[in-house]
């Protein structure tokens, strides 16, 4: 009993944890992030102690140390010994907090917990939210007036008339909107290619017109690339690769054009990304040594695309190289990208995954979506999720390998 009671103690505060970070991103309404991610880990701890389950290979913790805990922290000493740490507001070690989630890793593959599940579960508590506010700003405008002033004040979110997708309603951006895509991938997946097929139907649809009215271009990029993916994959298994590549061609084709505007050089988030490049270009020549050590992470530099300093800018992956360099950035977007050959190789359900993994890997490089809580809390689910299928189908070992 113990072992069955401590164990849902666990799942049931990892599903807390993950539902916090998706509604509450910035932790100012609930403020349950560090309270759950620490009894997460005390209890996972209490099992371990009580040898209910193992605590994990030593290659596991030695990566998750590196890439959660030594590389965050040697790049945050580096920013301290330099002189670009903001002064009016220091994050010191910001990003040593949002990749420690990466301690999470060990916790979902040695219980064997796929935390997507919870994920894509809660995640219908934002499309919910952005289709309600919708809604309200059509037919309650007072309320929703309300519902603005709260959510601008508590940093989560961003509502405007600014028609980024030209549907006429205006932007309805959540936080972690991007998340959507896994949500979309599995029911789009299940409509494809199971029973229950209205279900899974209107629930695509649902976050499918989440992702429309929030007003993100790079999410729907995403949930474009998601339902284009699924669609080859299953006409390549019904009717073969001469039937399945001009269709798909068509499907991409057809909106080309329209998708073509959301990369006009003059649009002002456009304008500002350019800017960003060009400050980025201009840091790295005035000090060459960054693309090297990096100038360290929570430091600030002078972008054009805000014309003021600034700590994080909207692409992510230039902002991995400032902070650390070419060569520990490489090794990161190995260690990003490696999930996606892992997933691929399956071949049950949990394929599916690499297609939306790519899709979020995608948004988090046009928006600051990575080296924070909620990206931290995808990297960890995924690789949890990789992880425990290693458990259950090693790899086979060649000979060739092996000499």
């Amino acid at each position: 009993m113990p072992f069955k009671f401590s164990k849902f103690v666990l799942m049931l505060t990892l599903s807390a944890f993950a539902a916090s970070i998706l509604v509450d991103p910035e932790d100012q309404m609930l403020h349950f992030k560090v309270p759950l991610f620490l009894l997460a880990l005390s209890v996972w701890m209490v099992r371990v102690v009580c040898r209910m389950v193992s605590p994990g290979s030593f290659k596991t913790w030695a990566a998750v140390l590196l890439f959660g805990i030594i590389l965050p922290g040697m790049a945050s000493i580096i920013g301290l010994l330099g002189h670009s740490i903001p002064v009016t507001d220091p994050h010191y070690f910001q990003i040593v907090r949002s990749c420690s989630m990466l301690l999470l890793i060990p916790v979902l593959s040695s219980e064997g917990i796929d935390l997507m599940k919870h994920i894509i579960r809660w995640s219908f508590a934002v499309a919910a939210f952005t289709l309600a506010l919708v809604v309200l700003s059509f037919n309650a405008p007072l309320i929703y007036s309300v519902v603005y002033e709260f959510t601008l004040q508590k940093d989560n979110a961003m509502f405007g008339s600014r028609d980024a997708l030209g549907l006429g309603i205006g932007s309805f951006y959540y936080k972690t909107v991007a998340v959507l895509v896994f949500p979309l991938a599995y029911y789009l997946r299940n409509l494809l290619n199971r029973p229950k097929k209205v279900i899974s139907g209107v629930l695509a649809a649902v976050f499918l017109a989440a992702v429309l009215c929030s007003g993100s271009r790079a999410t729907a990029l995403g949930a474009f690339f998601v339902i284009v993916a699924l669609g080859f994959q299953k006409l390549k298994t019904d009717f073969g690769m001469k039937v399945a590549l001009p269709i798909i061609f068509v499907m991409i084709a057809l909106p080309a054009g329209y998708f073509a505007s959301f990369f006009h050089p003059e649009e002002s988030s456009n304008a500002a990304k350019l800017g960003h490049i060009h400050s980025y270009i201009e840091n790295f020549s005035e000090h060459p040594i960054y693309l090297f050590w990096g100038q360290g992470a929570d430091t600030e530099f002078y972008s054009q695309g805000f014309e003021a300093k600034t700590v994080v800018t909207e692409l992510t992956y230039l902002e991995v190289i400032r902070w650390f360099g070419i060569p520990v950035a490489a090794i990161i977007f190995m260690a990003l990208l490696y999930p996606v050959l892992e997933l691929s190789r399956l071949s049950d359900a949990l394929s599916y995954l690499a297609i939306p993994y790519v899709a979020y890997l995608w948004e988090a490089g046009t928006n600051p979506l990575l080296v924070s809580a909620t990206g931290t809390l995808m990297v960890s689910a995924i690789w949890g999720v990789v992880l425990m299928r290693r458990a259950k189908e090693p790899i086979p070992v060649t000979a060739e390998a092996v000499n």
